[in-house]
């Protein structure tokens, strides 16, 4: 994480001083009418896919609740499952840890469920498909992946990569072949399967033109790449997930330009809290002799949640860098704080239970990494094996995110003491 906030950095610092020189990149352009018509077209987009998302959601509480009818347990609640997996680029390695750990609990009660949704952003995007599978093979096919990354997954642009007319100081083919490789016919047509059971996997990009959170379904699109035998736009969707800003280039997809959904927000569930609220009422209104359906969200961070306390130089370069990455751990702080409040709420809204669960990069985990490479595999396995240690261990989910202006995630409040009136 922090060599990716080192490029993003030094991305900032070459194209302000390239551009104070009169420099620029070939531009792109858009007549005037073009570009209203774009956001009116992402807006009609945004609204389908919101009903088409929350449609696919009643029908798997409705296929979840014959399942329980087939199974002579229609009076008792089921648990729709929700899995959360946040930027990180190489700590992705700690996500990967955590899901095959969670395979080997020994308490199938509190064993990796076969989950409804899947979410992802960045290097949760590339496990999210993996996640949704849920099979031993493939959780073993995505560690494998981070388990041999390396710097040839990123090539420098030669030794001018800094020019501004550079797209990125780094090219994406490399990892965009290994998508390909990873995201094979077999997985596609996994993805293609759980759609048709109302399964959904949402990923999350950055569109750079409209400066808005784009949730690509992935569902669909897996279906239409069956169909046509063309799986290019799926992988086009992974690869601008995984964008970072300056250090890979922007993804190209129907006109528009795309990078790393972090960019935005570094995890989501892909429907709010009206909109739950609303299809699970739907539910029990055709269903009135069914018990309300229970919610368990499950939020992966592959990262650290705290800044590491480090002595910052009084130059520029090192507080813009510093900056980057405490912006970074408390937008997330703030993230679990909000996801957690909505839990609560929706609890009280459908009179259920609403469980909220969270892990991340242990604040006192020291990590060997390295400022000069962008997939440290030393790095890498320790992440990992952290990530098993604390998957096998039901104890180690945390259920209350601090707010972001209690010093430090790791601190346990104790109850506050008022003196008597």
């Amino acid at each position: 994480m922090r060599f990716a906030h080192s490029f993003l950095v030094w991305g900032t610092i070459c194209a302000a001083a390239f551009h104070l020189a009169g420099c620029a990149s070939p531009a792109r352009t858009i007549s005037i009418e073009g570009f209203e018509q774009r956001v009116a077209t992402h807006e009609d987009q945004a609204l389908t896919q919101r009903e088409r998302i929350a449609t696919r959601l009643l029908q798997r509480l409705e296929t979840r609740h014959a399942q329980q009818q087939a199974a002579g347990q229609a009076d008792q609640p089921f648990t729709y499952e929700i899995l959360m997996l946040s930027s990180g680029g190489q700590y992705g390695a700690f996500g990967v840890g955590v899901l095959q750990g969670w395979s080997q609990v020994t308490d199938a009660s509190a064993r990796r469920p076969e989950f409804d949704l899947v979410t992802g952003v960045s290097t949760g995007a590339l496990i999210a498909p993996f996640a949704l599978l849920g099979t031993d093979d493939s959780i073993r096919r995505i560690n494998q992946l981070y388990h041999e990354a390396s710097d040839r997954l990123a090539l420098l642009r030669g030794i001018f990569f800094f020019l501004p007319w550079q797209p990125s100081f780094f090219d994406n083919r490399p990892l965009a072949e290994r998508i390909e490789i990873e995201v094979d016919t077999h997985t596609v047509r996994g993805i293609a399967e759980a759609h048709e059971q109302h399964r959904k996997l949402l990923l999350g990009s950055t569109d750079l033109d409209l400066g808005r959170f784009r949730i690509w379904d992935l569902g669909p699109q897996a279906v239409r790449a069956l169909a046509t035998d063309d799986a290019d736009t799926l992988h086009r969707m992974l690869l601008s997930s995984a964008s970072i800003p300056g250090v890979f280039p922007p993804v190209a997809i129907d006109g528009a330009l795309y990078a790393d959904g972090a960019a935005a927000q570094a995890a989501f569930v892909g429907l709010d809290r009206k909109e739950i609220v609303q299809v699970f009422r739907e539910f029990a209104a055709r269903n009135p002799d069914a018990p309300m359906p229970r919610l368990r969200f499950w939020v992966i961070v592959n990262g650290y949640l705290d800044a590491k306390p480090e002595l910052t130089q009084a130059a520029w370069v090192p507080v813009v860098r510093r900056s980057v990455a405490v912006l970074t751990s408390y937008s997330m702080r703030v993230t679990l704080r909000h996801m957690q409040f909505g839990a609560e709420l929706l609890a009280q809204d459908l009179n259920t239970d609403v469980d909220f669960r969270y892990l991340a990069v242990p604040h006192d985990l020291e990590l060997p990494e390295s400022q000069h490479r962008l997939f440290d595999q030393e790095l890498m396995h320790r992440l990992a094996a952290e990530g098993f240690r604390l998957g096998r261990d039901p104890s180690s989910w945390r259920s209350q995110a601090l707010a972001p202006e209690i010093p430090g995630s790791a601190i346990h409040l104790d109850p506050m003491q008022f003196e008597a009136p």
